[in-house]
């Protein structure tokens, strides 16, 4: 004879069966998350640009610079984008050995304190040989001397770093404390990140409109 279903037996299932029920959720979850994780698009690592802000950020105002210049000058480029994150004492500092650590990110703008730490472990890429960057300050009357580092233990000196106060158009944007721009060692887009670093050197060598010169305010 069948049980009949009526509350009462659904109940009784229910208070003895409900853990299989929470399994069957939890797999099925999983499981979206995976066929989503596998299936969406991925733009490949050449043809994308991220520009990592480790400080404060105008974020429509450089993604819309950045995805100009996407389309204007470097239309090879599939996505063209910038990335911020907070230098709070809590998290900042293990936010950007995380993202570091991951190789993420192919242009970096940092406060002075984590690009010499950084620099001093050869994170960056040496600028030094790169003619046409080097012709945007020496045109300029800029000098790049603070940007140089000399490697602990070495006679070995490199200019790893560009300093972002050198770029006044840049504080329209973004914003790091006595902040550096740097291009990671380990980036895989390494051409086209350097394409990217002359054409905003170029652009942020004249100072933003007056109702602009203010730096983006953090978040509250």
């Amino acid at each position: 004879m069948k049980t009949p279903i009526n509350a009462q037996t659904l109940k009784h299932h229910f208070a003895y069966h409900w853990w299989a029920y929470l399994l069957a959720i939890i797999a099925g979850t999983f499981l979206v998350n995976l066929l989503f994780t596998v299936t969406t698009p991925r733009v490949p690592e050449n043809k994308r640009v991220d520009f990592y802000v480790y400080g404060y950020v105008d974020d429509t105002a450089l993604n819309t610079y950045m995805e100009q210049i996407r389309v204007k000058e470097m239309p090879d480029m599939e996505v063209m984008s910038s990335v911020a994150f907070y230098p709070d004492s809590s998290y900042g500092p293990m936010t950007l050995m995380t993202h570091m650590a991951a190789q993420e990110g192919d242009l970096y703008e940092l406060p002075r304190e984590d690009f010499l730490s950084y620099a001093s472990s050869e994170a960056f890429l040496p600028l030094e040989d790169d003619a046409e960057l080097m012709a945007i300050f020496t045109d300029a009357g800029l000098d790049l001397r603070r940007g140089w580092r000399t490697l602990p233990d070495s006679d070995v000196t490199h200019l790893y770093g560009i300093p972002a106060d050198l770029l006044p158009g840049l504080s329209k944007y973004c914003y790091s404390d006595n902040g550096y721009l740097a291009v990671l060692a380990a980036g895989g887009n390494t051409d086209n990140t350097l394409k990217f670093l002359h054409l905003l050197c170029r652009d942020m060598l004249t100072a933003p409109e007056a109702e602009a010169t203010e730096a983006p305010s953090p978040a509250p």
